[in-house]
């Protein structure tokens, strides 16, 4: 394991560290072979990349391209770019590149002319896009504008109708726009980076006159850093619930022994401070993460403030699982794990007691647990440096994951009194949609190939990139939805099959959400792509059952379905002679098998 110290490096001592590191080195490290096009000469960033991306066990092996050549490299098929077959391309552009009106003499420019310019930037980024999709089909990185070294207008710069901030929001925008638009794109936020560190730390004007390298040590680490965390959320797939304690964590003071009067949380200091981290909790909440509580405390005093407090943001419905009691806290995360039907390492751990914080090491390795600083001043950066929610994507089901865990505690309710498993499922009232794969729900299919665990039978973590190359080789996806009367759990699993030889296809990727496994959705999955691989030819279908410590649940699946095994390598086959009937305990609709 290679230690890169904490601190800042200097560039002699980031370079001499980024020349040890290697493939060769670490071959336990996830690698990326990445292109770097810019404005201006990208060689300077290597080293400052290769160590950051580092530090999460990534490596990087880098291709620059000729300064100034972003279009010409993407548009171009034949180009070193192509020949370089790269894993992911970052683009970082410079506004003087693309319109030098616009970037020196916009002071000169009709409202429709800035506006002209900055549709012409958007359209050639679109072709840039469609190139490299064409000619490689990876990731792209697209970096947004940065400020230009200078304002044409100086200080009168505020006064203006139209300044050089509103037309860089206005392009960025687009972008933005842009990469949403299109699978497998990505907006780098550039803007945002040179913002935290500061538009006069961004540029080194010796560099940039010397060797095209506009970008100062603080901006080329901003832009490693960037890279790094944005490689590790391909990679880690992020945690799924915060795990709070709550005197001097989520307020000041003990409420049983001061009381509801007694506790900091408020507009005034060090109550402020404490609410400033309820108030980024929350925001993790809304970003779908779930929330648990573990503490040792009076329940009622604990309930008192959420529900009485005039300041407390936070309130008892906000918590998916509620382990307030006398009993240690390993025993109450491993019951808020089975509480979610989550992994205990899915778990992430937040409490002001060193003690507590030392016995959770020990007790449960598995669970992430934050170095609190001593001052709830720190409370959100730590929360924020410990990088453990961090996700490539933000999905319509994510925003809704605490709603579906409300959701799912009531069908429990239901099965705990019905007298059958089946008249449970009836119950429910159950609408199950299969489609095909298409690029709209891409996201959310590399979310689940990359951290659905207990129904997984291959547990193949494949990024967005290898996703479409397998359906460009001839294979295909299908994907479930599930609602009920209790209401929508939208897309719960995905099957992919590719073909193997003629008359033989093999399922590369069968997996379902915790939250519907046992009630018949993964027949119907299994069924519906039986009867598409059929369609196009096949008289054979093989599919894969790989162990892991967590998948299980999923280890009799194909036994279950009448597969056979194989005997080599978890493989488990079927003729298709015979069509699979689809469940009748629930609504299923589908797309034609001809499809």
């Amino acid at each position: 394991m290679i230690q890169i110290p904490p601190t800042p490096l200097g560039r002699a001592e980031r370079s001499k560290l980024a020349a040890g590191i290697s493939r060769e080195q670490q071959p336990e490290w996830r690698w990326f072979r990445l292109a770097v096009l810019g404005s201006g000469t990208t060689e300077f960033l290597n080293s400052y990349l290769i160590v950051e991306a580092a530090r999460f066990e990534i490596g990087l092996e880098i291709w620059n391209g000729p300064y100034g050549q972003i279009e010409q490299q993407c548009i171009d098929p034949t180009s070193e770019l192509f020949r370089h077959q790269p894993d992911a391309v970052l683009i970082l552009p410079e506004l003087e590149d693309f319109s030098p009106s616009l970037a020196w003499r916009y002071l000169t420019l009709s409202p429709e002319e800035m506006e002209l310019a900055v549709g012409e930037i958007d359209k050639t980024f679109g072709r840039v896009i469609e190139a490299v999709h064409l000619g490689s089909g990876v990731p792209i990185l697209l970096g947004n504008f940065p400020m230009p070294s200078w304002k044409a207008a100086g200080a009168a710069e505020a006064s203006l109708a139209i300044s050089l901030e509103g037309i860089l929001h206005s392009l960025n925008e687009r972008l933005r726009r842009r990469c949403r638009s299109v699978s497998n794109v990505s907006l780098f936020d550039i803007y945002c980076t040179g913002c935290e560190i500061g538009w006069n730390k961004w540029r080194d004007r010796r560099m940039a006159a010397i060797a095209r390298a506009p970008h100062s040590s603080e901006a080329l680490t901003g832009i490693a850093r960037l890279l790094a965390r944005q490689l590790r959320s391909w990679v880690v797939p992020p945690k799924k619930c915060l795990v709070l304690d709550m005197d001097n964590t989520l307020w000041g003071g003990v409420v049983g022994e001061v009381g509801l009067e007694g506790i900091s949380l408020g507009p005034d200091y060090p109550g402020n401070a404490f609410l400033d981290f309820q108030r980024r909790v929350i925001a993790l909440r809304d970003c779908g993460i779930l929330l648990a509580a573990a503490s040792k405390n009076n329940p009622d005093d604990v309930e008192t403030v959420f529900s009485s407090h005039p300041s407390c943001l936070l309130t008892r419905d906000d918590f998916s699982a509620f382990e307030v009691h006398w009993e240690d806290k390993a025993t109450s995360l491993r019951r808020i794990a089975e509480t979610l039907n989550i992994g205990i390492d899915s778990l992430v751990f937040f409490d002001d007691n060193p003690v507590e914080r030392q016995w959770m090491r020990e007790q449960l390795p598995a669970v992430t647990v934050i170095e609190v600083p001593g001052s709830p001043l720190l409370y959100v950066e730590a929360l924020e440096n410990s990088l453990a929610f961090d996700t490539f994507s933000l999905t319509e089901e994510d925003r809704n994951r605490a709603v579906l865990y409300r959701q799912e505690s009531a069908r429990s309710q239901v099965l705990e009194g019905a007298s059958s498993l089946e008249d449970f499922i009836r119950s429910l009232e159950m609408v199950v949609t299969l489609s095909l794969l298409d690029d709209a729900q891409m996201p959310r299919i590399v979310q689940l190939v990359g951290k659905t665990n207990q129904f997984n039978l291959t547990t193949r973590r494949h990024s967005e990139a290898e996703l479409v190359k397998l359906l460009e080789a001839g294979g295909f996806g299908v994907v479930a939805k599930a609602r009920d009367r209790f209401g929508d759990s939208g897309l719960v699993g995905v099957a992919i099959a590719v073909p193997e030889t003629d008359g033989v296809w093999e399922v590369d990727t069968f997996l379902m959400s915790c939250r519907v496994i046992g009630r018949g959705v993964e027949t119907a999955l299994l069924a519906t792509l039986e009867r598409m691989v059929r369609a196009r030819g096949a008289s054979e279908l093989f599919g894969v059952y790989a162990p892991t410590a967590k998948n299980h649940p999923a280890a009799d699946f194909y036994s279950r379905h009448g597969y056979e095994n194989s005997g080599t390598g978890g493989r488990w086959h079927i003729c298709l002679d015979e069509t699979r009937p689809l469940p009748d305990s629930f609504t299923v609709s589908g797309p034609h098998p001809d499809l």
